[in-house]
């Protein structure tokens, strides 16, 4: 059985670290900038996402049960207002990826969405990502808008 269970104070400390060590090595593989410490910067940003952790508002942190075993992680900000939530993360262990339960989870996460009155569900996917973004394209989402980056080679910047 796979089950969105709303995160406790302790699991929070748990997740909380190991999304930061997470985003770290995302940042180290996709931000091409130039300068700064990617450590750092994945603490500033998630610090400043989350500034009181779970009480921080709009924000829901679930983790995801399989068969009462951890399985993974849900982050979620829904604006009651705006009637749209942003999917932060959803984190499922390597163990539990490809058999379904991805798919089972985004489900879950619209129903909480639909029952909430919300009407638009939108997230962010780096491009490297390939099977986040099949999953995501299958469960109906598109594509609203696209970053792109050209490495420039240092030689072009010498003439």
């Amino acid at each position: 059985m796979i089950e969105l269970r709303e995160m406790a104070p302790q699991e929070f400390e748990v997740y909380f670290q190991d999304k930061l060590q997470r985003y770290t090595e995302v940042l180290s593989e996709n931000v091409h900038e130039v300068g700064g410490n990617p450590s750092e910067q994945a603490k500033k940003q998630l610090s400043n996402l989350l500034p009181k952790g779970l009480a921080t508002r709009y924000h829901w942190l679930f983790t995801v049960q399989v068969d009462a075993v951890l399985a993974g992680y849900v982050w979620v900000k829904i604006d009651d207002e705006k009637k749209s939530a942003f999917l932060y993360e959803i984190y499922l262990f390597e163990v539990y990826r490809g058999n379904g339960i991805g798919t089972e989870v985004m489900r879950q996460i619209e129903h909480l969405l639909r029952q909430k009155d919300i009407t638009y569900f939108k997230l962010h996917v780096f491009g490297s990502n390939t099977g986040a973004r099949k999953l995501y394209e299958e469960l109906g989402f598109q594509i609203a808008g696209v970053n792109m980056l050209k490495s420039l080679d240092s030689e072009l910047l010498k003439s």
